[in-house]
C-alpha cells in the first residue's frame, strides 16, 4: 500500500495544507514537483516533503532552492518518508535515515 494517495495531496493542496513547488527548465519545461507541509514542534519547525517527482527534482542546484525556500518559511529541518532503493539516493543527498524517516538540517 502507498503513504499517501494522489486524492490526499490533491485534497491538502485544495485545502492549504500543502505547498506545490514546480521547475521549470528553460527550453526543457517542467522537469520536477513536490509536495510539502510544514509541522510545527515546540523546538522546530520541520517541511515535509509528502510527494517527489521529475527528472529535474534531483538535482543538486534544485535541491538546494527548495532547502532555502524551506528556510525562508521558517523551517528548521526538511524530511521525507523513504523505502527501498530511495533511501540510499535520499543519504547521498545528505539526509539522515531515521526509521525511513530521511530528514536534513535547514
Amino acid at each position: 500500500p502507498e503513504m499517501i494517495t494522489m486524492e490526499q495531496v490533491e485534497y491538502s493542496g485544495r485545502t492549504g495544507r500543502t505547498f506545490l513547488l514546480v521547475w521549470e527548465e528553460p527550453g526543457a519545461g517542467i522537469t520536477g514537483a513536490v509536495t510539502v507541509e510544514f509541522m510545527d514542534y515546540p523546538r522546530e519547525r520541520v517541511a515535509h516533503v509528502n510527494l517527489m517527482g521529475g527528472k529535474g527534482v534531483v538535482r543538486d542546484y534544485v535541491f538546494d532552492e527548495a532547502k532555502e525556500w524551506m528556510k525562508s518559511c521558517g523551517a528548521t529541518k526538511a524530511q521525507c518518508w523513504a523505502k527501498g532503493s530511495l533511501v540510499q539516493m535520499y543519504e547521498k543527498m545528505g539526509m539522515t535515515n531515521t526509521h525511513q524517516v530521511m530528514r536534513i538540517n535547514l
